[in-house]
């Protein structure tokens, strides 16, 4: 019988969650892609000399607008970390990683999406 029309019962076990819906495919493959995105742009991020021995921390809100080839086509500072240096250093950091990790098929390209590149002394 199908869970939902059987008569509620009291039991210890936490109810069953509800089948994903139709597009978690695309959800679990936009979650992978997102994670190899990170991880690149992660290897190819660098704390700028000058600013760590000014102690300068913040994080930089990166847009990128990225095409089905892990080409870059758009770049923005979407919020400033408030040290122009770290700022300019979140920008480069995308474009040294190219090509970036390839958009799956499953999701629509472009992606364009808001990334935090975070500077704090540790």
């Amino acid at each position: 019988t199908d869970a939902r029309s059987a008569p509620a019962s009291i039991t210890a076990a936490p109810p069953t969650p509800d089948a994903p819906p139709a597009d978690f495919q695309a959800g679990a493959a936009s979650d992978q892609w997102e994670a190899r995105l990170m991880a690149r742009l992660e290897r190819y991020r660098y704390y700028p000399a000058v600013a760590r021995s000014r102690r300068q921390q913040g994080t930089a809100w990166v847009r990128a607008s990225i095409d089905r080839d892990g080409q870059l086509r758009a770049l923005r500072l979407e919020q400033s970390s408030g040290q122009p240096m770290l700022d300019e250093s979140a920008l480069q950091t995308f474009r040294r990683a190219q090509p970036l990790p390839r958009i799956p098929e499953e999701l629509p390209a472009p992606q364009e999406l808001v990334v935090p590149v975070e500077y704090y002394l540790r």
